[in-house]
């Protein structure tokens, strides 16, 4: 997936870029009935020549660790809950057993918090979801690619 991002600074190896959040809508919010705002994140990259401060670049991360990503963020929670539910609603049943269920279904979403926060760690220290600077834009030439 390729973005384009601002240089907000830089390190002797790292460069931290700023770009918008990849949303479900696009890139055209404003054209859109609801106009919603999309977030900056500000992403690492290995530094590159010639960037300074300010400069935009064209950004690039694997999809597939995009939705790796993005699957354990959704699946894992979701997965763990309604084994959870089933578990409980099995082991205990009638009304007491629904309530537990329930509750006990809620409560492994805030484990399944702890578990993702542990993984997230993990993944960032194996470095396996990485951001590539692939160029430098030039102002002319952005200029001439929005119209």
């Amino acid at each position: 997936m390729n973005q384009i991002g601002t240089v907000k600074s830089i390190n002797d190896k790292t460069t931290i870029v700023s770009v918008r959040r990849a949303s479900s809508c696009g890139d055209n919010c404003a054209g859109c009935s609801v106009a919603c705002k999309v977030p900056i994140v500000e992403v690492k990259a290995d530094t590159i020549p010639n960037i300074a401060v300010g400069d935009e670049v064209e950004i690039f991360s694997e999809d597939v660790n995009v939705l790796k990503y993005s699957f354990v963020l959704y699946g894992v929670p979701l997965a763990i809950m309604v084994a959870v539910i089933f578990l409980v609603s099995f082991l205990i049943k009638g009304e007491k057993g629904q309530l537990y269920a329930a509750l006990l279904g809620i409560l492994s979403l805030a484990l399944s918090f702890f578990i993702l926060r542990k993984y997230d760690r993990m993944e960032t220290s194996k470095k396996s979801f990485k951001y590539v600077i692939l160029r430098k834009i030039d102002k002319i030439a952005s200029i001439t690619l929005s119209h």
